[in-house]
C-alpha cells in the first residue's frame, strides 16, 4: 500500500505544478484517506465479532472516532491546498475536472457527517452501538476513493499562464536553432505543436537565482506576424504551443537577464517540417577527415552588442578540427537538414543538454564551408578556406 501511495504521489497532478510540495501533499492526502477507510473497515470487522462485549467494542469505536477526526482534518487540508494549486476558481463549475472534484468534496462531507452522527450515537445511547452509520460511512469512503481515481485520469484545468516546473518533452523530429542577444545565449527547439526557448547568461553564483525575461514575435511563411504568449518552464526556459506552417518562419526574440548582463534583440529562422538527416552528418565527418591543411577564419564573441569579435586565421587539418568539435564522432542528439543556400547543403545540429547549436554549410563534396556555433557563453562564426586542387598536400 505504501509503495502505491508513493508512486501515485510522484505522478499525480500536483507534482506537475509543485515539484516538491505537490508529491508531499498527495502522499499525505492519500495516506490519510487510506488509513481512514482501512481503520474503519477493521473496526467494523472487529466489533462484529465482539457483539457480546459491548464495553470493548465501545472503547474501540471511541478510539477510532478520535483517530478519524485527525485523519479527516489531514484529508481536507491537503485536498483544499491541492485543489487551489490545480483548479482556478473560475473553472470549478465549468470543467469536468472541477465538477468531479465538487462531487468528491460532497462525498467527503457526507462521510464526515456520518462519522459525526456515529460519534453522537455512541455517547447518547450507551447500550447501543452505531453500526449502521459506520457502515454507510465506509461505503461513502469507498466511493470517494473511486472518484479520486477518476480525477487522476482527467486533465486538470490549470491556469494557461502558470509557469511549468520543467520544459515539456519535444514531440517528434526537432528543428533546432541558436543565436545570441548581447551576453545572453538563446537556444530554441521547434517540434510538432510547440516551441521551447532556453536562455543562458554567464554564470556567477547559483544559476537558479538568475532572472530572465523574453518576448517573442513570429512571422509565418505567409508573412503574418503575431506576438507569442510564453509560459515559464524553469530557470531561463520559455514554452509556447505553436502550430508550424510549412516553410520558413522568422522569430524575433528580445531577451534580458537582470541588469548585470547585456540583452537585446535577435532573429532566428525556423524551417518546417524537420528533415532528420544523420547520413549527411556522417558523410560530412568522413569528408572532413580527408581534408588536408586549410585555413580556418574564426570570429568569437561573448557580447554581440560589441560585434562578432576579432578575426583569427588558423592553419589546421580536417582531423585536427574534428577532434575539438562535438560532432567529431559523426553523431548528434538532434540533426536536421536546412534549406540549401546557393546550391550548398546545410545542416542544423543541437546538443540540448549543453545548450549548444550549430549551423553548417557544406560544399558539393561534403566539406564544411561555413559554421555558426552558439554555446552558452560564446557565438563562434567560422569560414573554411581550402587550398586549390593543385595545392593539396603541400604545406604553406
Amino acid at each position: 500500500m505504501a509503495a502505491v501511495v508513493v508512486a501515485e504521489a510522484l505522478r499525480a497532478h500536483p507534482q506537475a505544478e509543485q515539484a516538491v510540495a505537490g508529491p508531499v501533499l498527495t502522499f499525505i492526502h492519500l495516506a490519510a484517506a487510506a488509513l481512514w477507510l482501512g481503520a474503519l473497515v477493521q473496526v467494523l470487522r472487529t466489533t462484529a465479532g465482539w457483539r457480546g462485549e459491548q464495553a470493548a467494542a465501545r472503547g474501540l469505536l471511541s478510539a477510532y472516532a478520535r483517530l478519524a477526526a485527525w485523519l479527516f482534518a489531514a484529508v481536507v487540508t491537503t485536498g483544499v491546498i491541492a485543489a487551489l494549486l490545480l483548479v482556478p476558481l473560475g473553472d470549478v463549475f465549468t470543467t469536468t475536472y472541477g465538477q468531479v472534484l465538487l462531487a468528491k468534496i460532497a462525498l467527503v462531507a457526507g462521510a464526515a457527517a456520518l462519522a459525526y452522527l456515529a460519534r453522537r450515537r455512541l455517547h447518547a445511547a450507551p447500550g447501543r452501538l452505531p453500526y449502521r452509520p459506520a457502515r454507510v460511512e465506509a461505503s461513502a469512503l469507498i466511493v470517494v476513493l473511486a472518484v479520486s481515481a477518476t480525477l487522476t485520469v482527467l486533465r486538470a484545468p490549470a491556469d494557461a499562464n502558470r509557469p511549468l516546473s520543467f520544459a515539456p518533452p519535444t514531440t517528434g523530429p526537432v528543428v533546432p536553432a541558436g543565436t545570441r542577444a548581447g551576453e545572453i545565449g538563446i537556444s530554441t527547439r521547434a517540434s510538432t505543436g510547440q516551441l521551447i526557448v532556453e536562455l543562458t547568461a554567464p554564470q556567477v553564483g547559483n544559476p537558479d537565482d538568475q532572472s530572465y525575461g523574453l518576448s517573442a514575435t513570429l512571422a509565418d511563411p505567409r508573412g503574418t506576424r503575431r506576438a507569442l504568449k510564453l509560459r515559464g518552464c524553469g530557470t531561463g526556459c520559455f514554452y509556447t504551443p505553436l502550430t508550424w506552417r510549412e516553410g520558413t518562419s522568422h522569430l524575433t526574440l528580445t531577451a534580458s537577464a537582470g541588469e548585470e548582463w547585456a540583452g537585446g534583440r535577435a532573429g532566428l529562422a525556423i524551417t518546417w517540417p524537420a528533415r532528420p538527416d544523420a547520413a549527411l552528418l556522417r558523410g560530412t565527418v568522413a569528408a572532413m577527415k580527408k581534408a588536408p591543411r586549410f585555413t580556418l577564419h574564426e570570429l568569437v564573441t561573448s557580447n554581440t552588442t560589441l560585434g562578432l569579435g576579432d578575426l583569427k586565421q588558423l592553419p589546421i587539418t580536417g582531423k585536427e578540427f574534428l577532434a575539438a568539435e562535438p560532432y567529431g564522432s559523426g553523431t548528434a542528439p538532434v540533426i536536421t537538414r536546412l534549406p540549401d543556400d546557393n546550391g550548398h547543403r546545410r545542416l542544423a545540429l543541437a546538443y540540448p543538454a549543453e545548450h549548444t547549436q550549430l549551423d553548417l554549410t557544406l560544399d558539393e563534396t561534403g566539406r564544411i564551408l561555413h559554421e555558426t556555433l552558439t554555446a552558452p557563453n560564446h557565438l563562434v562564426t567560422r569560414t573554411f578556406v581550402y587550398p586549390e586542387t593543385g595545392e593539396e598536400g603541400h604545406e604553406h
